[in-house]
């Protein structure tokens, strides 16, 4: 009886018959027909309805549309999530440079007071007496500042009886060897800087139209957006204005320049005292350094790692676990801004070098014997334990100082004093 009336209830679509779920009764309202289970059969044309049991649907616009937008959303609603971290981390960036603009702008001796001592920290030099031994001389204004240390140092020679005199003279020769160098290499860092910086402006020109050319005002609007002369412009920043040679009373070998505290060049005692041995090895050192800070290498590891570690944020967030693994990611994270950062740093002192050299010649200094200062380092590092093997490991942020010391040697040939004869003519040379 039962089949029988399933049977009447029967629907035909095309050549297919369906029945609508067993045990329901059909109630026909107008068009749409319900089951007393719950069940929808609604009739829409002769030969084809929508069946929906519950929740469940079999119509395909009826079910795609609504699980499309959910899903649309979702996706949108993640994207957004994640996309707000690497902003959050800019936006604290940005106010903690703010706010050091501020604390600068307030009070900038003592900001640099603050600077300083932190360079010094970092070369060991932290007592209050250490402090006191640093020298410093200015540029163009080191002989008469050094004749007056050297008077003070021998008045206090004749009260002293610790023996220190010594020490403090040869302090004084240190000082004055550095200053003597530094402004012989910072001249020819200027030139090097303005050759390569009309160079790029003739070139930037050379690709305008010739009424940019004509305007001035277009033409340093064009300018200014060429990444080459900006580069060199920059450069140019860095090394024209007034320097200052420090002397620190350290037991470790460095010399360095930073952007924090421009238009300083800073070497410690030891590094005279284990490799500088002459005013050509001393040449090559400066060079080096100043090399640095016309090529933006400083710049460029500051946006690295301001980018790396916004990065890192970002993918810290993504941490599937909710933190589980968090702490082995970032020391993973960790490893690999490391690894990268070496890198960058070996090619930077690759480049560093070879404009050393090169700024070393411009000053008439002897290159090949510049380059034995390196040789010394290799030994040092050799008989420390530091290096047995020419392959850098990928956290070191050096290359091997025998494959520096010979690269050195083979730019000396190219780079040395008689290639730059106009400037490095003596007496002799000209006369006889």
């Amino acid at each position: 009886m039962m089949q029988a009336i399933r049977s009447s209830m029967a629907i035909r679509r095309g050549s297919r018959l369906l029945l609508p779920p067993r045990g329901c009764r059909l109630v026909a309202v107008n068009q749409c027909t319900t089951c007393t289970t719950g069940s929808l059969l609604t009739v829409t044309t002769p030969g084809s309805f929508i069946l929906g049991i519950g929740r469940r649907q079999f119509s395909q616009a009826g079910r795609t549309r609504p699980d499309q937008s959910a899903t649309t959303f979702r996706l949108f609603a993640r994207g957004v999530y994640y996309l707000r971290i690497p902003f959050l981390v800019l936006s604290v960036y940005g106010i903690g440079y703010r706010q050091g603009i501020m604390d600068f702008s307030r009070d900038p001796l003592k900001q640099q007071k603050m600077l300083m001592d932190t360079m010094l920290a970092g070369v060991g030099c932290v007592t209050p007496d250490e402090k006191a031994r640093v020298l410093s001389a200015g540029e163009g204004e080191w002989r008469v500042l050094l004749q007056k240390l050297r008077s003070n140092y021998e008045l206090h020679h004749l009260q002293d009886v610790a023996g220190s005199y010594d020490d403090d003279n040869k302090h004084l020769i240190m000082m004055q060897n550095t200053a003597i160098v530094g402004e012989k290499i910072l001249r020819a860092a200027r030139q090097y800087v303005k050759s390569n910086l009309a160079d790029a402006v003739k070139e930037a020109a050379s690709r305008l139209p010739p009424e940019s050319v004509a305007d001035d005002t277009k033409l340093y609007e064009a300018l200014e957006l060429d990444e080459e002369v900006d580069g060199w412009t920059k450069a140019r920043q860095q090394v024209h204005g007034h320097w200052q040679f420090v002397l620190i009373p350290s037991s470790i070998p460095n010399a360095f320049v930073s952007e924090m505290l421009p238009r300083r060049i800073f070497i410690t005692t030891a590094m005279f005292e284990e490799f500088i041995a002459s005013q050509d090895e001393l040449a090559l050192i400066l060079g080096h350094e100043i090399s640095h800070l016309i090529l933006g290498h400083s710049s460029t590891m500051n946006s690295f790692e301001s980018s790396y570690r916004t990065l890192e944020v970002l993918l810290l967030s993504l941490d599937p676990t909710s933190g589980l693994l968090s702490l082995a990611f970032m020391g993973f994270l960790a490893s690999v801004r490391s690894a990268i950062g070496a890198g960058y740093s070996r090619d930077h002192e690759r480049q560093a070098d070879e404009l050393g050299v090169k700024l070393c010649a411009m000053a008439c200094y002897d290159t090949r014997a510049a380059s034995e200062v390196m040789h010394k380092m290799h030994v040092e590092n050799v008989e420390s334990g530091g290096a047995t093997a020419n392959m850098p490991s990928f956290f070191d942020s050096h290359p091997p100082s025998d494959e520096r010391y010979r690269s050195l040697l083979d730019e000396s040939k190219n780079e040395n004093p008689n290639k730059y004869e106009e400037n490095c003519a003596t007496l002799k040379s000209l006369f006889f």
